[in-house]
């Protein structure tokens, strides 16, 4: 599925808002249906409520009901290796140059990947897994591309990687969470700034839950 038809389709929709509005609100609702897998009861309906505002503010329900479509195209892209939402991101223009926010194509992020986990495979037997902290973690390609090496190494990303990962911006925050929860990749995502160590949300991404049962500790 090509990113190209991802955003056509989400273009159609609801032509009261605009494409990077809308893939905004896409991405903080999948991000809700999803975070609420593993939050507590009290942020579990803290993350309904948030999800059932947004869906208030569209005029075309319908805008709604086909966002489930355009997220299995996501999923389809991550698990064909794709940085899926950061390159639509980049595309809608929905990212901030200003702030240093920029797509990062999957072959620089391999190829950075390859060169950081040299010796991962010695640290996985002795181990069993191995952490990997990324302080500004965007939509998560680095990450997702990261798991990718560590695959081709004979090894399982959902049970030999558990991921720290952080970033200042909403969208990046959402569209990293999601990314990881499609690949199946143990991770704590945060909202955060990675110098001052403020924290303005954190959430598990599900695949955490079957890493801590087999492992027994996380972090």
């Amino acid at each position: 599925m090509s990113i190209q038809e991802f955003i056509r389709d989400l273009s159609r929709l609801d032509p009261s808002k605009s494409s990077s509005e809308k893939f905004r609100d896409f991405c903080e609702l999948a991000f809700c249906a999803y975070a609420k897998l593993t939050a507590s009861p009290d942020r579990a309906e803290n993350l309904e409520e948030r999800y059932m505002n947004i869906v208030q503010t569209y005029r075309d329900k319908d805008t709604i009901r086909a966002y489930p479509r355009l997220m299995a195209m996501v999923w389809r892209g991550v698990m064909d290796g794709q940085d899926f939402l950061g390159q639509a991101a980049a595309e809608l223009n929905a990212l901030d140059a200003k702030t240093g926010q920029f797509f990062t194509p999957m072959p620089v992020s391999r190829m950075m990947a390859v060169i950081g986990l040299q010796g991962a495979e010695t640290a996985i037997k002795e181990k069993g897994f191995i952490t990997l902290n990324e302080p500004a973690s965007g939509a998560g390609g680095m990450i997702l591309a990261a798991a990718k090496v560590i695959a081709e190494m004979g090894y399982d990303p959902s049970s030999h990687l558990l991921v720290s990962a952080q970033d200042i911006s909403q969208i990046a925050y959402h569209m990293c969470f999601l990314q990881l929860t499609f690949a199946g990749i143990p991770a704590h995502v945060e909202r955060c700034n990675s110098l001052s160590m403020e924290t303005f949300d954190a959430s598990w991404t599900p695949a955490t839950l079957a890493f801590l049962r087999q492992h027994g500790r996380l972090f």
